[in-house]
């Protein structure tokens, strides 16, 4: 499980840092517009049943907007660059609490939604991810304000659990252990884009700062 975990997640990194790098803006946002089809058409209808109102009141909230705004910042040259950060931040923060969690995990965040979810681990992901961060700009010769990178950081890992733990509460719900099948080790595509889709609205709503916070 956890080979194939880091396996399937190595790939996916790689894939969208091939199409980030190298391939036109355009290619990267039908990647996203693909991928929000699959999930809205296939893996979100097993969790909110298309016949209750909820899926018509939370569909365009989400899953909908967060892709939209994803393809906005993708297509804008100005916020183009912040996309390497939302999914750098999310995927680190996300990996550096599975390891804590795994090796210091204990208290239960919320253990009837998400029993694997633990403060200990929550932790670990922020110093981790803070740390990389740092370290990154330290190599680059960057300075910046840390008390206020901190905050910022903290408030995208905030943000990125409360969508894996959203993400979990709907598939307690609906009696699912993952959202689909598709990625070995992770589940459905929801399962690796349910922090991202909590991520993206503040991305958005906050571009002209985060741009000229991390570009």
């Amino acid at each position: 499980m956890v080979v194939q975990r880091a396996i399937t997640g190595f790939f996916l990194i790689s894939l969208l840092a091939f199409v980030y790098l190298y391939l036109p803006p355009l290619v990267l946002s039908c990647f996203f517009l693909v991928v929000g089809t699959i999930i809205i058409f296939i893996e979100w209808p097993p969790l909110v049943k298309p016949h209750a109102k909820a899926f018509w009141l939370l569909t365009p909230v989400y899953p909908i907007a967060p892709f939209i705004y994803l393809i906005l910042l993708n297509q804008n040259p100005l916020s183009h660059p912040l996309i390497p950060y939302l999914f750098a931040i999310v995927f680190s923060f996300d990996t550096w609490s599975y390891i804590a969690g795994k090796l210091l995990g204990n208290t239960k965040i919320c253990p009837t939604i998400s029993p694997g979810k633990t403060w200990e681990g929550t932790i670990g992901g922020y110093v981790g991810t803070i740390s990389l961060l740092i370290a990154w700009y330290w190599y680059q010769g960057i300075t910046k304000p840390w008390l206020l990178l901190s905050f910022v950081i903290g408030l995208i890992c905030a943000l990125s659990l409360c969508g894996d733990l959203f993400e979990s509460w709907l598939k307690r719900r609906a009696q699912v252990k993952d959202s689909g099948t598709l990625l070995p080790g992770h589940g459905g595509l929801l399962d690796r884009f349910d922090s991202i889709l909590f991520v993206a609205p503040f991305f958005y709503v906050c571009k002209s700062f985060l741009i000229t916070f991390f570009v």
